[in-house]
């Protein structure tokens, strides 16, 4: 069957049926020469008044917290910091430079690694989202430290707080690392698990680009190539 162009023309898909807007809306900052988020003057008022983690928190939020869920994030994300070169998003980062791209590779690759492993973090503590949002005073043994060297990190975690002067109450049962710095996290006033995916990606990407860009260039011959070992076998 032939179809000519002006039927063509004529034929409008589920997209043309309704109208659409013809501006982008700017929900957090609002542009010009003096930006504002969420309100906020960026230049003439955070930048003067407030930390960065305070304007960080104030971006994910919407609101400025108080100085003890400033202090409760800080500690946080610094308990998050560390990104080895053992875990998959690190690791990628390093092989990327290795084969001597573009920072903006690195940068790319990074994020992406850690946002897939932020996501999987919180999908498997969907059920302690929960427990939070329920309003639990004590973790139930399936969010119990799995052992000693990580109940002694929420130690470090709970008097790292309790010396910053901030005291998050569910720190004292019998609670997982992670469950912790999620439970840290809710105190700081974030809600969704979406906003927490964004604060593990932010605590990790420093030192996963820093182990990366301090890894040689075409350092081909320092890669453990054969680590680990591989062994093929025919399926019978």
């Amino acid at each position: 069957m032939n179809i000519r162009n002006a039927d063509v023309a004529r034929r409008k898909g589920p997209l043309d049926d309704a109208p659409w807007p013809d501006k982008l809306t700017a929900r957090v900052v609002a542009p010009g020469d003096t930006p504002r988020l969420h309100g906020y003057d960026v230049e003439g008022d955070l930048a003067r008044h407030y930390s960065f983690v305070e304007t960080v928190l104030l971006s994910l939020t919407g609101e400025l917290p108080s100085p003890p869920q400033a202090r409760a994030f800080e500690i946080a994300l610094q308990f998050l910091s560390p990104a080895t070169v053992n875990e998959a998003p690190t690791h990628a980062a390093v092989i990327v430079r290795i084969c001597n791209v573009l920072t903006s590779a690195i940068l790319g690759t990074a994020a992406i690694g850690l946002g897939e492993e932020a996501r999987a973090s919180l999908v498997q503590h969907e059920g302690w989202l929960r427990c939070l949002d329920a309003g639990a005073t004590a973790a139930a043994a399936e969010w119990a430290p799995q052992s000693q060297a990580e109940r002694a990190s929420v130690e470090r975690l709970r008097d790292a707080l309790l010396g910053a002067g901030v005291v998050v109450p569910i720190l004292n049962g019998n609670i997982g690392r992670t469950p912790a710095i999620l439970a840290t996290l809710r105190f700081a006033g974030l809600q969704r698990a979406e906003q927490m995916e964004v604060a593990f990606v932010l605590a990790r990407l420093p030192a996963t680009l820093a182990e990366a860009l301090a890894t040689p260039s075409h350092s081909y011959r320092d890669y453990p190539v054969d680590l680990p070992a591989v062994r093929y076998t025919e399926e019978s």
